[in-house]
């Protein structure tokens, strides 16, 4: 039996350049499980092996670590895993740095509807679960249930032999029903929901991707940068410490990209925030909530430095774009030099069942608070009932139109309504800068391939219905994974894996097939390939909001703003 915290296993070659690993947790989906856990090889021996690529990368290594969401099979995970990586593979291959590495972040989530491809067996592992689940209940709560039901059942009983032999009138006998009814469905009522709450496993995955996912991986990327440093050119591991603490600023720091779906997007951001170097002077500034002067940087560690963040369909709360007193992770998402989200309003997974379930855990005082990030929309700043794809704040000529602050924030909505510029207001912070404008957003709503919703129906509408929520959940569309699983998505992953290997600008040089491969040196050109961008995004039926920072950074190479302070 291993006891070790982590399995880190290599992909197989298949013709790409660049290596592959999935790195899993061995934390239990129960604590009482003690599953032998087979390894195939030494955690530490491959850790070596990774360390030695990046190192003999100097410069130029990068490495992109996908993470992946709730109710997510083992299978399932490496499955993406090992897609992310072909797809990067045989779509950039030549554009992605020579010391690229791919790594699949395996967290120990429970997959709730068991998919083995038997139904006998599919219905043999739910009814396992289902009694494990109800065995687990507390004593009190599974005798007041039974009560309950017993209730229920010998009132019925009852009812029916009363009714059958006329032992009273038909009043007392609806009378008595009535009463043995709300007493049955009063007590069964409120075991029945903390029962489903129980088998949706999202609260056991929030816990284990809080305490086993994030440690987890904070401990893989300590032991790798302990690696790494190790085999630094310095006679002594105090010299190796010097050698890197002297490249602060140069490019030998190694870029961390990440790619979160769902709650793997929790799992980033809360790594990131425990992996910040609390003491860094640069991160310590005033108790003032509106004034913090917080500039902290974008170094992890001895090594590392923070470069992108793609989240997609993120299940963590949408007051993490806003600038607040409420937001625990505005610090850790401000160190990162790229953001992106893709979002959908009609993810129902998000949209009725973890607001749902936040709805009990979530401390906002309104229905607005529990709102999810990946249902975040966008809006034409001008009019938010007309529609208008592409990138919305770029004009015919391929020129930002520069939003700022409320401007920004009137572009993004949470629901109808509600431009995320109130929610703003309503937290009661006033700041010059808010952490919503550095990211960029992707809308996929109406993302269409081969005249089909991808993603939602892709009805045109400014904001969905009740009704279209209705027939959304009837339908096959899955709103919360399409972007990555459904095999027609194809212009969705060009983007998401595109922007998370190459960067916002070493992108845009891959949209015209002429100028793949090949830096464009002068602003117009760079602003033809944007427009060219937003006009395929159009296309497609996606609305995007640019932060201004990206464009003045990828499009006009104006000084990299390394500086946060203020977000």
């Amino acid at each position: 039996m291993s006891y070790h915290l982590l399995t880190i296993e290599q992909f197989s070659e298949e013709g790409i350049r660049f290596p592959g690993y999935i790195v899993s947790s061995t934390a239990p989906i129960n604590v009482e499980d003690k599953e032998e856990i087979t390894v195939q090889r030494d955690p530490d021996e491959v850790l070596e092996e990774i360390a030695e690529y990046l190192k003999n990368h100097e410069g130029d290594a990068e490495i992109l670590i996908a993470i992946h969401g709730y109710n997510s099979s083992k299978s399932g995970a490496r499955w993406w895993y090992e897609e992310t990586r072909k797809y990067i593979g045989r779509n950039f291959d030549s554009q992605v740095s020579s010391g690229f590495l791919v790594i699949g972040y395996r967290w120990p989530s429970e997959q709730v509807l068991p998919n083995t491809g038997s139904l006998k067996k599919n219905v043999q592992k739910i009814l396992k679960f289902l009694r494990g689940a109800f065995s687990a209940l507390p004593k009190p709560l599974a005798i007041t249930g039974t009560f309950g039901l017993a209730i229920w059942i010998i009132g019925g009983i009852l009812n029916t032999t009363i009714a059958v032999f006329r032992a009273v009138n038909d009043l007392t006998i609806l009378i008595a029903s009535s009463i043995v009814l709300t007493i049955s469905l009063c007590v069964l009522v409120v075991i029945l929901t903390i029962f489903v709450l129980r088998i949706s496993g999202y609260f056991r995955d929030t816990y284990r991707a809080a305490n086993y996912g994030v440690s987890d991986l904070v401990e893989f990327i300590r032991q790798l940068d302990k690696k790494i440093v190790s085999q630094s050119p310095g006679v002594n591991i105090n010299q190796n410490y010097e050698f890197w603490e002297k490249s602060e600023n140069d490019r030998r720091r190694i870029r961390l990209h990440f790619i979160g779906h769902s709650m793997g997007a929790y799992v980033v951001a809360n790594t990131v925030r425990v992996l910040s170097d609390v003491f860094d002077r640069r991160s310590i500034g005033t108790l003032n909530t509106n004034r913090q002067k917080k500039a902290p940087s974008s170094n992890i560690g001895n090594v590392f430095r923070l470069g992108r963040l793609v989240l997609v369909a993120p299940d963590i709360s949408s007051e993490t774009i806003v600038s607040g007193r409420g937001n625990p992770l505005r610090s850790s998402l401000r160190r990162f030099e790229e953001a992106y989200l893709f979002s959908n309003e009609g993810d129902m997974v998000l949209k009725i069942a973890s607001t749902a379930a936040n709805y009990f855990s979530f401390p906002a005082n309104s229905r607005d608070g529990g709102y999810r990030l990946g249902n975040v929309l966008v809006k034409s700043s001008s009019n938010a009932n007309i529609e208008k794809m592409g990138i919305v704040n770029l004009d015919d000529q391929g020129i930002l139109v520069p939003l700022e602050g409320e401007a920004f924030l009137n572009c993004l909505y949470l629901r109808e309504g509600v431009p995320l510029s109130i929610r703003q207001k309503e937290v009661g912070i006033e700041n010059e800068r808010f952490i919503a404008e550095l990211f960029t957003y992707f809308d996929c709503t109406d993302y269409k391939e081969n005249g089909k919703g991808i993603v939602s129906k892709a009805l045109g509408k400014p904001f969905l219905s009740f009704w279209d929520y209705v027939s959304l959940i009837f339908s096959r569309i899955d709103g919360h994974g399409g972007f990555l699983y459904n095999s027609d998505a194809h212009f969705c992953r060009q983007v998401i894996y595109g922007l998370s290997s190459l960067g916002f600008e070493k992108f845009l040089n891959t949209i015209e097939p002429n100028q793949s491969g090949q830096a464009s040196r002068e602003p117009r050109q760079r602003q033809y390939l944007l427009k060219l961008f937003s006009q395929q995004c159009q296309a497609k039926g996606i609305q995007v909001l640019l932060a201004n920072e990206r464009y003045d950074v990828n499009i006009l190479r104006s000084e990299i703003k390394s500086d946060r302070r203020g977000y």
